[in-house]
């Protein structure tokens, strides 16, 4: 059965994805902007561009998730509704009387000033005659006059009475403001990963490849944040370029720093946190316990984020595996100088309350030492994460026959 179910029919996925196409396409533009330069989402178009020499891009953003065999987006028809209509949304724009705009005149005055651009996923192909006609137009192979006649030959070969409005916004322009919009008109076709173009951005920028991820996180949360918040306030989403480089800079120049970049990242969780070593030793020192979910989880994730951030920077050639040996013999040094004077001459303790004492001692001595790693401290909560992968294996521990327990 071909038909579409009325869930499939409501469903919100595309109109999700082509908002997230426009946020995407603005982010790629704030990334890009030079000094003097302004960019805005959905203040005048989907993005506009506000050059320092007073002119102004406005931008049309079409998203398809249809496909063709290949799996490539589908092509950009020449009766294409998402074509006509944005063509006819700048004619509004252009001819708008609330913005004073009904003389011929002060049209041209805006028409000298503005520039459009419809940018889509979707790619252009030989058989749109439209793009081949507006291409001869633009490169004076055709006059204006004769592109015209192919736009009304186009109307009268559709039934569609919404395209047929369409083209109408067009062809009811005057001649000299048909022919100023037409020149003033460009397509950004074949716009595909937009993601992956905000991550290229983010290369130029002098960021080294293994750090792009990090900056991109950083901003597309920021700027997400900011934007509802702005929204909810009742203000508009717009950057100068001064704005943004004050507001975001901060993100680039962590990562070019020589600095470890910390990745706090969610990790996946041992399916029964009580079977780690570590939090056994934990509770039978009784600083922890075994039912305490909330404490369990958080410890849990401290370890793993410290081995997991360990593994990425010696993939990504920030660290050497010496540099990790050196980083355990420096925790080596620290527990046993801290179990050696718990335990004199390592004697065990005269009973059992005595040596939980000892133990608990030892690990809140440790919870304040922060481990160094290639000439970098790290953090508390990265080295507690450490004793605490360390004590997982486990190569240190609290209790005095910690050996004898856990290995």
């Amino acid at each position: 059965m071909n038909e579409r179910s009325r869930v499939d029919k409501t469903s919100a996925e595309d109109k999700s994805i082509g908002f997230d196409y426009q946020y995407y396409y603005f982010l790629n533009e704030l990334l890009n902007l030079k000094s003097g330069q302004t960019a805005g989402y959905e203040v005048l178009d989907d993005v506009h561009i506000e050059c320092a020499d007073g002119k102004t891009l406005l931008v049309q953003l079409k998203h398809t998730v249809q496909t063709n065999a290949q799996g490539d987006p589908i092509n950009l028809t020449t009766l294409d509704p998402d074509l006509w209509k944005s063509i006819s949304n700048w004619c509004k724009v252009i001819v708008d009387p609330v913005e004073g705009r009904s003389s011929v005149n002060n049209q041209l005055i805006f028409l000298k000033k503005t520039s459009f651009l419809l940018a889509s996923n979707k790619p252009s192909n030989a058989r749109n005659s439209f793009l081949s006609s507006f291409d001869a137009f633009r490169n004076a192979t055709k006059s204006h006059a004769d592109f015209l006649s192919d736009i009304r030959e186009l109307k009268a070969e559709t039934k569609d009475k919404t395209i047929q409005g369409y083209i109408s916004d067009l062809l009811d322009l005057k001649s000299c403001v048909s022919e100023a919009f037409l020149r003033n008109l460009s397509f950004g076709l074949g716009l595909d990963e937009i993601i992956a173009r905000c991550k290229t951005s983010i290369l130029e920028k002098q960021i080294h490849p293994t750090r792009v991820d990090d900056v991109f996180q950083a901003v597309d949360s920021k700027l997400r944040e900011n934007s509802f918040a702005t929204v909810k306030a009742g203000g508009k989403i717009s950057f100068s370029f001064e704005q943004f480089n004050l507001e975001y800079r901060r993100d680039f120049d962590k990562v070019r720093s020589e600095g470890l970049v910390i990745r706090n990242r969610i990790p996946a969780l041992p399916a029964n946190l009580s079977d780690q070593t570590f939090i056994k030793q934990l509770v039978d020192i009784d600083d922890i316990a075994a039912d305490d979910v909330e404490i369990l989880t958080k410890f849990t994730t401290l370890r793993l984020n410290f081995r997991d951030n360990v593994e990425q920077w010696i993939q990504d050639g920030d660290i050497t595996q010496s540099d990790v040996d050196d980083l355990e013999q420096e925790a080596d040094a620290y527990w046993e100088n801290t179990f050696t004077a718990s335990y004199p001459r390592r004697q065990p303790p005269p009973d059992e309350a005595a040596g939980g004492a000892a133990a608990r001692d030892i690990v809140q001595k440790l919870r304040k030492v922060k481990l160094p790693l290639a000439s970098q401290e790290l953090p508390i909560r990265m080295s507690n994460g450490g004793f605490y992968e360390l004590s997982d294996r486990p190569v240190m521990g609290w209790l005095h026959n910690w050996k004898d327990r856990y290995n």
